[in-house]
């Protein structure tokens, strides 16, 4: 058995890492880090683990590095990751970060998009993008590997069939979020109150989550748009894109270039053509697993195409697709502890 420490366990996603481990084959939960929730049980924040950690107790980050863990999970804010990252390197634990700090490969970008200079550069030249369904053999071999932005993964992953190709000449997105992606602590945008039924667009063009596509997919922020908005469900994206082909393209086509890009990733599904209200996915498909689904329409003329893609904003869009990673740092089959059903209808 190889042992994980778990940063930022308090939290949703990090709540999610323990959800999965729990029952994970391979590898188990060597200690639950918070420092705020120090002392308190486990179950006691997420009383839905109770029956799996009855008696383990969250811990600080000092108790957290000297535990001899094989890997760590920080599933910790935006910004706080580096210092810990640093510290258990130097323990020599491989590290999957859940948060931003290291998702893009330049500080010049990071710097651009963040608004302000990188802590330690040198930690984005050797972070590894945390996709495994494009990175897959450099993860094996990586001692640190970034988080996704669960939009950004929605995207890409619906996406980069045809980027792959040179086929998106111009990308309009829209990404539909649920209300656990803001996270555990409520603000006034996210609390319930204010928040239940609406429909809220809360970024017009322009969301960090976009740089990673860009990075990832190679196309140039003027071929592109993000717009973000807010609906009435707990887990879930929802990416809706709007593509201009740079050629002519039949479905059938398409069709066999989404097939060819999908084989092998054991976690992407496509939709059927029929029926019709299948065609494209509803995030529901998907609650509680580690899949993302694609369907997608080409138009008459050939040129204009809609993408769909749905994942689970807390699995594949986190922690999900983080224990994939670290499934392969450490040299496990990808799938294990990660076959867990979707729950329907929820």
């Amino acid at each position: 058995m190889y042992r994980a420490a778990v940063w930022g366990a308090s939290g949703m996603a990090g709540g999610e890492v323990l959800r999965i481990l729990a029952q994970h084959p391979s590898v188990e939960v060597a200690c639950a880090v918070s420092n705020s929730k120090k002392g308190q049980f486990v179950w006691q924040v997420h009383p839905h683990l109770r029956a799996n950690f009855s008696n383990l107790a969250f811990c600080n980050t000092d108790e957290g590095l000297s535990t001899g863990a094989d890997i760590a999970l920080l599933a910790v804010p935006h910004g706080t990751a580096v210092p810990i990252i640093e510290s258990c390197l130097k323990k020599n634990m491989k590290v999957v970060d859940l948060s931003a700090d290291v998702r893009l490969s330049s500080s010049k970008d990071y710097e651009a998009w963040y608004g302000h200079s990188h802590p330690n550069p040198e930690l984005l030249s050797k972070a590894i993008y945390g996709l495994p369904e494009l990175h897959r053999d450099d993860i094996r071999d990586a001692v640190l590997v970034s988080g996704v932005g669960c939009n950004a993964s929605c995207c890409i992953l619906g996406l980069y069939p045809l980027a792959l190709m040179g086929l998106i000449e111009e990308a309009r997105i829209e990404v539909r979020v649920g209300s656990s992606e803001a996270g555990a602590s409520p603000t006034i945008g996210s609390h319930h109150p204010y928040r239940s039924r609406t429909l809220r667009v809360f970024e017009p063009f322009r969301h960090r989550h976009l740089a990673e596509i860009l990075q990832e997919l190679s196309l140039k922020e003027s071929a592109v748009t993000l717009t973000m908005s807010a609906v009435e469900i707990v887990r879930g994206v929802q990416m809706l894109s709007h593509i201009r082909l740079s050629q002519k393209m039949s479905e059938r086509d398409i069709w066999q270039i989404y097939r060819k890009a999908y084989a092998g990733n054991p976690f992407l599904q496509l939709c059927p053509a029929k029926p019709a209200h299948l065609r494209f996915p509803d995030p529901k498909l998907v609650t509680g697993c580690n899949n993302a689904m694609t369907g997608f329409a080409l138009h008459e003329d050939g040129r204009r195409m809609l993408v769909v893609t749905a994942i689970d904003n807390l699995m594949k869009g986190a922690a999900g697709t983080a224990v994939q990673a670290a499934n392969l740092m450490l040299g496990l089959v990808e799938t294990e502890g990660l076959t867990m059903m979707p729950v329907y209808p929820v």
